[in-house]
């Protein structure tokens, strides 16, 4: 039987309930839905990046709508991992203490509130996933296109596995990842196949953006065999992978005007973005380095230096 902090889960059964952050007194909303036949333990979290929104909703929907009986297996929703910055329309941030939570893995029980949420999710639940989806979103003051990472740091049979996951996701663009310290590039660490999902932004949604995100859930959640294959809905009929993915941040403070916007594609020698100071003297200009997609850009109009500006990916084919 699996146990969620206090919650303990029994099939057919749906539970839901708050799991305690280790020596602290925030704690995280969590339901669970256990089928009535046997299946895998499938992880999914969101609001990692508080007020990445459309991840929240995604998850509150699909938690609810799912029947234990059409489900073989254990899945288990982390709905707002940090409530703080959700309720607070927060970027990227866990307010109390500032730092980036998808950059503290695998936490630390007596650290900081981020260390100390990180430190839970690995304990409490990356511990007991077989798999591992984590919803994000383009923030506040950004717009991505829809596309999926998969860990490029693990043992070759979780990364195979994982890829295998963004592939079901049916989604456009998939991203071989390289970072270590994320939520779900940790568990895959750890040996849990995850993915990450991106889609949307700006702190808003749309219905037609929230269905198609549900939609990229349910098609892996059926991939994995613990939703009907029926369930599962339309797919592109070919998926690229960026080869080679640049993240280009501010040089220095002033106004950023983008060329090129998430989704559209680019020659190399393209002009994708200037930033000026406030006399519209170009400070920075960021030109393509190569033939590719603007994977994300900021849509906020000021910026310092360091900010994030765009990310743009080269891609290659696939069958």
């Amino acid at each position: 039987m699996i146990q969620i902090g206090t919650m303990k889960l029994e099939c057919g059964k749906q539970v839901q309930g708050m799991l305690h952050v280790e020596n602290h007194d925030l704690e995280l909303p969590v339901r669970a839905i256990c089928g009535c036949k046997e299946g895998p333990v499938v992880l999914i979290t969101a609001g990692i990046h508080g007020a990445e929104y459309i991840g929240i909703q995604t998850a509150r929907e699909l938690s609810k709508e799912l029947d234990p009986e059409k489900i073989s297996g254990t899945i288990v929703f982390l709905l707002v991992a940090n409530p703080q910055a959700a309720f607070t329309y927060t970027r990227l941030l866990v307010p109390e203490d500032g730092k980036n939570l998808n950059r503290a893995f695998p936490g630390k029980k007596d650290g900081s509130l981020s260390e100390k949420i990180a430190y839970t999710i690995e304990h409490e639940l990356h511990s007991q996933a077989d798999y591992y989806i984590d919803l994000h979103a383009g923030d506040t003051h950004e717009q991505v296109m829809p596309f999926v990472y998969y860990p490029g740091v693990a043992k070759e049979e979780v990364m195979e596995k994982s890829r295998k996951m963004a592939e079901a996701t049916g989604m456009e663009i998939r991203v071989k990842s390289s970072a270590t310290t994320g939520s779900y590039s940790y568990a895959a660490i750890e040996g849990v196949p995850s993915i990450l999902i991106e889609r949307g932004g700006g702190g808003s949604f749309t219905r037609e953006q929230l269905d198609s995100y549900k939609r990229d859930v349910v098609n892996v959640l059926s991939w994995l065999g613990v939703i009907s294959a029926s369930q599962e809905t339309e797919k592109e009929s070919s998926q690229e992978e960026i080869i080679n993915a640049i993240y280009t941040d501010s040089l220095a403070e002033g106004f950023w005007n983008p060329v090129k916007l998430s989704g559209e594609r680019f020659l190399k020698g393209d002009l994708l973005g200037t930033v000026e100071d406030v006399w519209g003297t170009p400070l920075q200009l960021c030109h393509g380095e190569f033939d590719g997609i603007v994977l994300y850009e900021t849509t906020a109009m000021g910026v310092r230096e360091g900010d994030s500006l765009i990310a743009c990916g080269e891609c290659r084919q696939l069958s």
